[in-house]
Formats: C-alpha cells, structure tokens, sequence
C-alpha cells in the first residue's frame, strides 16, 4: 500500500547497465521529467534493486526498459505494490524483447495476460520518417475512450475527430501479446508489419474490502517517451493519457471495444536468407570414391576355405551328431530398395493454341481455280487488265516476284495449251498422227 506522498513518481533504471553511470543522450527521458514537475510531481531516480519499502513510497513506478533479469524478490515487491496496495505501474519496453535485452520481464507481466514477443515493428512504406524502425501509426486506436478522454480534457480537438486523431510515433517497439484480464487499448495498424498487432495494454487490479486496486500500463516502445522523440506527432499527449488512467479511477475503457478488439492473429514469418543457406536435400549423396576403386571390394565374405573342416568334424563327435552331406538350400533374395528418383513432377508444357480461323476467308481459301476466276473477273472492268494479269498468276500458283506481265501471259497460255494437248492426247489413244 502507498505510505508516501502521493505525488511522487520512482523512475527505475537499475535494469539498464548504459543508465547506471550516467544518462545516455539518446535515450533520456528529461522533458517528461521536467513536464511532470511543472504539474506538481515529484520524481525520482532509483539505480538501486526494488525492495517493497521503496516502492510503496511512490504513487507511480515507471520501469524503464529493463536489460537484466528482476530478481524474485524484486517481483514479490511489484506484485505486493499492484495487488495488495493502489501502486500504478508503468512498464515501457523495446524492439526484439527478451531475446535482445536478457530480461525476463515477461515472468511478471504474463501473469496478468501480457507478455513482449521477439520481434520489432516496421513501416512497410516511407512516410515522414526515413528509418523504417521509426513507425508512424495513424490508425492504432482500438479503444475509443482514449479518444474520448482526451476530448474531455482538451488534449485534442473536437473537429473531425477519428482514430487519426490520436496519431503516434512508435521508433524501435515491438508488438504484445494480451489476453484477459488485460485490454489493448493500442494496436500497430494497418501499415505497419506485423499489422494490428497490440502495442499497449491496460490492466486494472479489483481490490478487496471497498479498497482501491492497483493499475499497470505495458508499452512496447519506451523511445516514444525519450527526448528525441517526445514531441513528434501526438506522443506527449498519448503519455498524459496514460498517466491520466493510472491515477484517475474515472477513466474506464469502452468495453465493447474491449471485447472486440481489432487485433489480428500473430503470425511468424521465417527466415528466408538462413533458410536459403541450408538446402534440404531430396536425394541421398553417395561418398566420394577413393581414387584405387578395387580397394571397394571385400574378399572376405563369401570366401571358401577349409581351415575350419577340422574343427567341425571335431564338433560333430563332441555332439553325436550324425554327420551327413550338405544339402541344397532354395536361395531366399530380399527385395531390395527401389532405385532413387528424383521427387518433381514432370514439366507440363504448354500446348499449342487452335489456329485462328476467323483471320481467313474459309470460302475463297478453298474455292477452286475457276471460282476463283470468275469471281476475279467479274470485279475487274477493262482499265484492270494488268491488275487482272498479275491476280491470275497468283491463282495459278505462278513466282510473281521474278516475272513481268507479258511473261505472265506466256505462261497461262503455255499451260491452257498443255491442258488442252493432254486432253486430246488422251481421247484419241487411236490417233498416233495426231500433233497439236
């Protein structure tokens, strides 16, 4: 239970070894000190281990992205301070989770149905900010009393109000996992990878006997609050809200949105490049053959000795055994493995298209020579002699190319002449006198 003044916050930096011995530039948190001064706070920097004594002195804890392991009795004090007291907790975290940072935060906040995954949230297309770590959110609103809260203490304005409103940078964050009795209030959008995914949650501690329960705000990206970062987009208004909800108890969520959150399902993506490093092989590799191959054969098995006809006939004695003629035995094959082959289907190839018919005039392609003809001239009038040459030894089948029209005509009466010779020829078989 909080002892202390109430308006006193304990910032912890005794999990962050770059923190202990001085302030890291980029990551300090000096204009939210400042602001929360102006509004009557008092704050406090502990580069010591948590102990109950020390917590319960504060109104507000702020865990700031730890980097080493909580020791348990450091978790008996949190959970005493949130279960047993009215303590807020605020826990601020990074990209790549446990896994990067060797925390195990995870350890405490699960047991409140959140926990940080080992992954960071990308922008999947350039807008504003250059690193593609840096990612803005404008549509990462889940709970619409965030929005509504800040409208009633004038955090925003009232015109077109809508989940851009309520627009904020989230720079090196990773997603969340949360489940009751946890609600997200915050998700990574639709534009960021992973999309709708969790980046906040709240969670409210029912306290027994009429008493005050404590309240805990996890947040995947504690570099939204740091200098550098605190004045872009909505960022100072976002951290006002969450202070707001950890000491005011009027502050409830929508619980409609809260039953029905728009969060989509976490799926992890492989790692193509290792993947493609390590090929799965199919077929099984033969050794390597040694260069003198005959040392491959074994001449001792199936060898035919009688060293040992000796000491067999010796066992027969010992036994009374009778000793009889070795008989036939019907051989036994086992069937071996079946050859190897490769596991692809073969190549479907593709087949060739129906010929375009409705690019050729079926009629005049297989009319004959004398339709063709007759419909040649009657299209032609007396101005078209030499148009009417030159179709005619196309008909005719006649090499346009090297020929002249007088040609052309020498030509068709060359094989009218032929054809009528061939014709006599044929009709008077009789006639041997007879000459064209």
């Amino acid at each position: 239970m909080v002892t202390g003044n109430s308006q006193q916050i304990l910032v912890d930096y005794s999990k962050r070894p770059d923190l202990n011995d001085q302030i890291n530039g980029s990551i300090d948190i000096k204009f939210i000190i400042k602001r929360l001064k102006l509004k009557g706070w008092k704050i406090n920097i502990n580069k010591e281990s948590l102990t109950e004594d020390l917590i319960n002195k504060h109104r507000i804890l702020v865990l700031f992205m730890p980097q080493l392991k909580f020791a348990d009795f450091e978790f008996t004090a949190l959970k005493q301070y949130l279960e047993n007291g009215d303590g807020k907790i605020l826990v601020l975290l990074e990209e790549g989770g446990e896994r990067k940072s060797s925390s195990n935060i995870n350890y405490f906040i699960e047991e409140y149905g959140t926990s940080v995954n080992n992954d960071k949230v990308i922008r999947t297309s350039f807008y504003k900010y250059y690193n593609p770590k840096e990612v803005l959110i404008q549509d990462g609103v889940i709970n619409r009393s965030l929005i509504n809260h800040a409208l009633q203490f004038n955090l925003i304005q009232s015109q077109n109000v809508s989940q851009s409103s309520l627009s904020y940078l989230y720079p090196f964050g990773a997603t969340l996992n949360v489940a009751k009795p946890s609600l997200p209030v915050l998700s990574s959008g639709k534009t960021s990878f992973p999309p709708c995914r969790p980046t906040c949650s709240f969670y409210e501690h029912e306290g027994d006997n009429n008493r005050e329960g404590g309240r805990m705000i996890i947040f995947g990206s504690g570099h939204g609050f740091t200098d550098k970062y605190i004045n872009k987009e909505n960022n100072v208004i976002l951290f006002d809200l969450f202070l707001n909800y950890l000491q005011d108890k009027q502050f409830k969520l929508n619980m409609i949105d809260s039953l029905n959150p728009e969060i989509n399902d976490y799926h992890v993506v492989p790692d193509l490049e290792s993947l493609c490093n390590d090929p799965m092989l199919y077929l099984e590799e033969s050794e390597e053959l040694p260069i003198d191959y005959s040392t491959l054969f074994s001449r001792k098995i199936k060898k035919i000795s009688n060293l040992s006809l000796a000491t067999i006939n010796g066992t027969f004695n010992e036994l009374q055994i009778e000793k009889r003629t070795l008989q036939v035995i019907k051989p036994h094959f086992e069937t071996p493995l079946p050859g190897l082959q490769p596991a692809v289907y073969m190549p479907i190839f593709r087949a060739h298209t129906k010929p375009e018919l409705e690019l050729f005039d079926l009629d005049n392609e297989f009319a004959s020579v004398q339709s063709k003809l007759a419909k040649l001239a009657n299209k032609c009038n007396n101005n078209d002699v030499e148009y009417f040459i030159c179709e005619s030894g196309l008909i005719f089948g006649l090499d346009m190319a090297n020929l002249k029209e007088k040609n052309v005509c020498k030509h068709i009466l060359y094989m009218v002449a032929t054809f009528e010779y061939d014709y006599y020829d044929d009709d008077d078989d009789d006639d041997d006198n007879f000459k064209y």
